[in-house]
């Protein structure tokens, strides 16, 4: 006997019918055509936005292209210290929360 497919429903909070569910934030009532979720859109928004960072320029040394080249290989090098530091200390940190349980 085959199984139909999952479906999800959820109440509209405007008019208090169920109404078939996505899960995505821009679902809509089947009754009043209201958001299912008022929130979501500006939920998703902030989802993108976490997504979306970077590291912060202080945390690794700047090579600009106009320094000669013997001072940005010098810069690489500093740098991949710098990247090696952080794999380190992260390494162990996880080793330590992994011992902890």
């Amino acid at each position: 006997m085959e199984r139909p497919p999952l479906s999800a429903t959820k109440r509209c909070p405007h008019c208090g019918q169920w109404s078939a569910h996505r899960l995505q934030p821009d679902d809509r009532c089947e009754h009043c055509q209201q958001l299912l979720d008022p929130f979501g859109p500006e939920r998703a928004a902030q989802m993108e936005k976490a997504w979306k960072w970077e590291m912060p320029p202080m945390m690794l040394l700047p090579i600009p292209a106009t320094d000669p080249a013997w001072l940005r290989a010098l810069k690489y090098l500093v740098r991949g210290g710098q990247l090696l530091f952080a794999a380190t200390v992260s390494f162990i940190l996880w080793l330590i929360t992994a011992i902890a349980g």
